[in-house]
């Protein structure tokens, strides 16, 4: 059995809460459910408007990270997998840099040429000075 011992930044028992019910957990299956729909919808009658919305309802999602330590989300992310939306994801966390983000996008995105859902995670990053 492994325990893990509780930092001392971690003053609360449970799962972070970041609001509405949220937990970190939450938003990367919302941001992972929602690839799907938006792939299915380019070139479709409507297409443009129904991404326009799912990245609208994404970007709110990642909003929610902004209170969340970009070191947590990391051994979220290093414990499942990296994946591109992991990667943009931790740009909007707390604490979060461009370094951060390059090193966690290098683990998530091994092809030079990106694909669509690629270049939309990459649109969605939170640039940092």
């Amino acid at each position: 059995m492994c325990f893990l011992m509780a930092s001392k930044e971690d003053n609360k028992i449970g799962a972070f809460d970041l609001g509405e019910g949220l937990t970190p957990v939450d938003v990367w299956q919302g941001l992972h459910a929602s690839e799907p729909l938006w792939i299915a919808s380019a070139g479709v009658d409507g297409g443009n408007e129904n991404q326009t919305r799912i990245d609208e309802t994404d970007l709110s999602l990642l909003k929610k990270l902004e209170t969340f330590p970009a070191k947590r989300w990391a051994q979220m992310c290093d414990g499942i997998g990296w994946t591109a939306l992991g990667a943009t994801a931790l740009s909007w966390c707390q604490s979060s840099n461009n370094q951060a983000f390059k090193v966690a996008w290098s683990n998530a995105v091994k092809d030079e040429e990106l694909s669509d859902s690629q270049m939309r995670a990459l649109k969605l990053a939170k640039a940092h000075d």
